[in-house]
């Protein structure tokens, strides 16, 4: 009897040891973060809505229908100057702002970071006009319309530039 009781714990254990698999088996099924409320913690090797959200964050460059952009604003109040420039793949960005009194440069990602916005909203191609351009530029960088001089140049992927000038 002994030898049946021992035989019979052997096959319950294989069973047991069988039915619950390898650690590798087991990672889509998730942890219990909480063993009060059992909230689990779902992990898993895919990609998270963040991963693509980060990787999408940083495509937006790509859309653009320029490579450079540089942009010199003169108010009687102080200047605005940006600097955009696309290079093989990685973008370059600088912002110099005077018009609030005092002095605010950025460059790297936190000058790309700033220009994310207006530069995906300014809607500007080669065949327009120089109000066109300096109306776009106004909306898209919600800038005020009483400078004394408005200057941009652009490059586009067509390899047309444009120079546009307003005093």
């Amino acid at each position: 009897m002994k030898q049946f009781g021992l035989a019979f714990t052997a096959a319950c254990l294989a069973f047991i040891i069988v039915g619950c698999g390898t650690a590798e088996d087991n990672d889509d099924l998730g942890t219990i973060d909480d063993p009060d409320t059992g909230d689990i913690n779902q992990e898993d090797d895919d990609t998270t809505e963040d991963d693509m959200a980060e990787e999408g964050a940083g495509n937006w460059y790509q859309e653009l229908t320029f490579k450079d952009f540089e942009l010199d604003v003169e108010y009687n109040h102080g200047d605005y100057e940006v600097e955009y420039e696309y290079n093989n793949g990685n973008p370059e960005a600088e912002i110099d702002d005077t018009r609030q009194g005092e002095t605010i440069s950025m460059e790297g990602q936190e000058a790309l970071e700033e220009l994310e916005s207006p530069l995906t909203s300014l809607e500007i191609t080669s065949d327009m006009n120089h109000e066109e351009v300096i109306d776009a530029t106004i909306e898209a960088f919600d800038l005020e319309e009483d400078y004394l001089e408005f200057e941009i140049e652009v490059e586009y992927f067509d390899d047309t530039e444009a120079e546009v000038e307003d005093e």
